[in-house]
Parts: C-alpha cells; structure tokens; sequence
C-alpha cells in the first residue's frame, strides 16, 4: 500500500488496567506530554476532542486518505513520527481545509487528546511489526470503547490476533482492507472491514463517506465478517488481482508474438473492452502500458526497456497457502505466484537459456483472416481464464472462512459488490458474479454460473492453448484456469485412479472405490522393489 516504514515509537508503560481487564478510565496527560506549546503540532485547549478520526502515518496512503475524508468534511487529526512531515502536511492543507479542521501532534498523547470520544483512529504504515508498535502505542493513550483500524496488507490471523488483544484491552478493532492505491484513497477506494462488530455504528458514517460510490450510488464498503474477516477478503483479492493482471500479461505476451505493435495490441484490448464482459480496470491499465513511449528518447515501447521481473507483498501467496491448507484448489491462484516468482529469477533463466538454447518457433501470421481467428479464439481464453481465476478465489474465501469461522459467506454478495468502483478489481464481469451469488447462495462454484459462456468459449480457449504450447509461448495462469475448468467439470479422473493405486502398491495406503467411498480398501501387489 506505500505505507512509511517507520511509524515506530517505544511504547511506554502501559496505562494500569480496572479489575476486569479494560483500560483504566481516561486520564488527562500532562502540558509536557501533549508535545509542543507553539507551533502547527501544538494541542491547545481549542483543538482538544474536535477530530471526527486520526491517521498515524503520513506517508503515500495516509495523506490522500485523509485528504478524501477533509473533501468529506470530516476534521482530521494526523500523527507520524518524523514529526517533519507532519508539520509540512498540517501547514500545506491549513490555508485550504481551515486550520480547526486538519490537526496535528507530535505524541502519541497529544493525537489521542485531539480525538472525539470514542477516539476512531486509522492506521496506515506498514504491515507487520511497524503496526503492532503503534497499536501497543495507542493501547497506552485511548480508553475502553475507542476504535482501532488496521489496514495494512496482514495477514487474516494476525488480525485475529490484533482483535483478540484490542477487545482484551476494552477497546474496539477492525482490520480493514484498501483496495484502489493511492489514486483511490484520495478520489475513494473500496474498503474491506472486519472485526468487532459494534465497531461498524460508529465507523460507518466515516468509512462509507470516503469510499468509492458504485454506479448505483452505494458505497463499497461492507461489513465482512468478525475477527480477520476483512484481511481475509483483501488476501484473496489480492490474489485474484495477481491471476487477472497475469493473465492479460499472458493475453499481451502472445499477441506479441503474433507481430502486433504496441499500438496494434491496444487496439485489440480497445475491441475486447468494447464488447462489454470484460470492460474492467485491469484491462484498462493494460491497454495504458502496451503502448507507452520508452524513456529517455530512445524510441520503441517502454515494454520493451522495463525490466521482466515482478515485486509482491506477500498477501497472494499467503492466499494460496491458506487455501491448499484448507484443501481449496487454487492453481491459477498458484500460477501467479510462481509467474511472480520466475521473472524474480532472472539471472536462473539467462543461464538456463544460455545453457540449453532454447529457441521459440516462428509464431507469426501475415494473413489477416489468420490473425483475426486467433485473436477471437484469444478473447475466449482471457474471458473463461478469469472467470476461472475468480471462481477459485470466491471457493477459496468460502471454505477458509468454513474453518476459520470468520462469517464471511452470508455476506459474500454484497462484498462482490464493493468491488464495483474504487478498486483493483472493477469490471462488468463482477455484476453477474454479483447475481449468481444472490441467486444461490449456495452455489456450488462460480463456474456454474457461467454455463452458456463456457459453451461457447472452451473450444476456442482450447485450439489458443494447442497453439500457443506448439509455438513455446509459455501461459501459465491461462494455462492453469483451463486445466481448472477441464479437471473441474470432469467425473472421473483417471489419473487421480492411477495415483490412488500407485500409493496402495508402494505405502499401503489403501484406496475407496466408486461404489463405495466410506469403506477403505487394499489388494495384493507383487514385491516391486530390486
């Protein structure tokens, strides 16, 4: 999220905690606590208990974040520690918002005092021990009934955690997901909260002023459920962020190969957009990237400088993890992550390149009815690789939340819908997603939902995927989904026999059979091994 990595101050001892275990009742810090007398940080007597909600961390999401809650007409109270940029902030907005509207501290407890009671403070720096130092920080300064929001990339058992320790305390927690960058914190994003749920009274008005609005004019922002709910939800969108933006990379990567210029192959993602499905965010920063200028004068695309090697924060592969953990298969999820995790290993691809002088066969076509048949049967491919991709995150969110008990399931229609507008995520597709999930709620498998889509398009996905494979064009993530799909509408998979019998021959595993699956069963094999 472009969280500041170091929001840290040591915590000092903590306030003595009443008999039953919540925060003692509040207290008034001391002049010299509240930091300076003068200046932008000063907290006078005026300023005390006006800010409608805090921000700790000013680095990229915290000052657009509170930027949109000022267009809001809320007034914000703002912390960091290199004191610095705080001040800078509070100066540069002032003339702007007013001077009683953005407030600023250089303690911890001159920002609690600035605070209206239940103080509501938001919390953006950067996940993991950075978060867990301010909210030891705030633990020390609020008072029983104050509200904590998180809303870093954590993982969803670390806001349990978090949770358990704030309700501890007599506090409140949310761990709330931010989808939409910088650009949606300041404009609006959409928003993924989970936690104590007497939380959400108190929050809402803010939450759901700052957030993105959906063509239909609702916020996008949800309730997902207790405990690491909305860390759950924010995973797992991450992870299908990860699928769909590698999928039109593998969309953009074969076009390529076929000789479409950059220009070209906008024009191509400009005809699929226009076709409606898949109109969507991530098809649209798509088609702003094929085509870019190279820097520095030096001509051609900027595809063709940028180097192939991709970053990530941790939350797809934690995704992934969980879901193999729970027994959920996700291989498009998976495929992501490895696609991420091979381009990181450049110097290992050079060399095995090198090594074995892999070369691609000619992949090129001048005939333009030959060029026009293939990127119809492409279309197909991308659509049913992110239909894929998508069902295995909605099964993979529906089952950890089985396990785990995070009441996310009987609100997953409705935080489909959040994704709507402000987020990563947006696109035409997520309104009949929206609605088959409406419709069942017990749904077996998005797939489902897509039938007539699946009809008409698997032929082609199929021949693009022959072709490709022929030509070396690897497609990992549209690979995946396929196999996703096919395995998934299968019966019976005779490899999965094969493998069942191999276990019995070797450990003695045992094996079911079709007729009977509660019983195990075994057989006699001859002595394999020399």
């Amino acid at each position: 999220m472009g969280q500041q990595p170091s929001t840290l101050q040591p915590p000092k001892p903590p306030k003595a905690a009443s008999g039953n275990g919540t925060a003692a009742s509040p207290t008034t810090p001391s002049e010299s606590l509240l930091g300076p007398s003068t200046g932008p940080l000063a907290v006078t007597p005026e300023k005390m208990g006006t800010a409608d909600v805090g921000i700790i961390g000013l680095a990229v999401m915290g000052p657009n974040l509170a930027l949109n809650l000022l267009d809001r007409g809320f007034t914000v109270a703002v912390w960091n520690l290199e004191t610095d940029a705080c001040v800078k902030f509070v100066e540069e907005n002032a003339p702007k918002y007013g001077a009683h509207k953005i407030v600023g501290a250089a303690t911890y407890e001159g920002f609690a005092a600035l605070l209206r009671r239940p103080r509501k403070t938001l919390i953006l720096v950067m996940a993991g021990k950075p978060t867990d130092m301010v909210i030891d920080n705030l633990l020390r300064v609020c008072d029983a009934g104050d509200v904590i929001v998180d809303t870093g990339n954590a993982h969803f058992k670390e806001q349990t955690k978090r949770a358990e320790l704030v309700e501890s305390r007599g506090m409140r927690f949310l761990g709330m997901g931010v989808s939409g960058g910088a650009e949606g914190a300041r404009k609006g994003p959409a928003f993924f909260p989970g936690g104590t749920r007497s939380v959400w009274e108190d929050i809402a008005p803010i939450v759901e002023a700052a957030a993105a609005k959906a063509s239909d004019g609702r916020p996008c922002v949800t309730m997902c459920g207790v405990k690491g709910a909305g860390s759950c939800v924010k995973m797992y969108h991450n992870a299908g962020e990860y699928a769909v933006l590698q999928i039109w990379g593998e969309a953009v990567a074969a076009l390529r190969s076929w000789g479409l210029s950059g220009e070209s192959v906008r024009q191509v993602l400009a005809l699929w957009k226009g076709k409606g499905a898949l109109d969507s965010y991530m098809l649209d920063i798509t088609m702003e990237v094929v085509a870019k200028e190279a820097l520095d004068a030096e001509g051609g695309l900027l595809l063709d400088q940028v180097a192939d090697v991709i970053g990530s924060k941790g939350t797809g592969l934690w995704s992934v993890q969980e879901a193999l953990g729970v027994g959920e298969p996700v291989p498009s999820l998976a495929a992501a992550v490895v696609a991420r995790q091979m381009s990181m290993a450049r110097p290992a691809r050079l060399a095995i390149n090198k090594a074995i002088g892999a070369e691609r066969l000619a992949n090129r076509t001048s005939s333009g009815e030959a060029q026009t048949a293939l990127v119809d049967d492409l279309y197909w491919a991308a659509y049913l690789a992110i239909v894929a991709s998508y069902a295995q995150m909605f099964a993979a969110i529906r089952t950890v939340d089985k396990v785990f008990e995070l009441e996310i399931t009987p609100n997953l229609p409705r935080i489909i819908s959040t994704f709507r507008a402000g987020c990563i995520l947006q696109g035409a597709l997520l309104e009949p997603m929206t609605q088959a999930f409406t419709a069942d709620p017990n749904l077996p498998n998005l797939l489902c939902a897509f039938r007539k889509e699946v009809g008409l398009g698997l032929p082609a996905y199929r021949r693009t995927m022959a072709r490709l494979m022929t030509a070396g064009q690897p497609l990992g993530v549209v690979g995946a989904s396929l196999t996703y799909l096919e395995t998934m509408a299968t019966p019976s998979l005779v490899d999965a026999q094969v493998v069942a019998l191999q276990r019995d021959v070797f450990g003695r595993h045992g094996f079911f059979l079709l007729k009977d699956q509660k019983v195990p069963r075994t057989t006699e094999w001859p002595a394999m091994i020399p």
